[in-house]
């Protein structure tokens, strides 16, 4: 019974080590998708394209944080 305690013990910290590279993955994605909505904006509107920018870098620092969260999960 030991045994396959551990292995699901390892299986679940596998999957949690999954879904927060996913979430970091995803906050990556929309950062980049900021960026671009940013970069579009810029000769329309400068102070949108401001506020859009400072929204991608917190959604970059959220998606690092989330990798660095799934490498830290024992």
């Amino acid at each position: 019974m030991s045994r396959l305690g551990y292995l699901f013990k390892q299986l679940f910290r596998n999957a949690q080590r999954l879904f927060q590279m996913l979430v970091g993955l995803t906050f990556l994605v929309l950062a980049a998708a900021a960026v671009i909505v940013s970069v579009s904006e810029r000769e329309r509107d400068h102070t949108l394209s401001v506020i859009v920018a400072s929204f991608a870098v917190v959604l970059v620092v959220f998606g690092l944080y989330s990798f660095v969260k799934a490498r830290s999960i024992r």
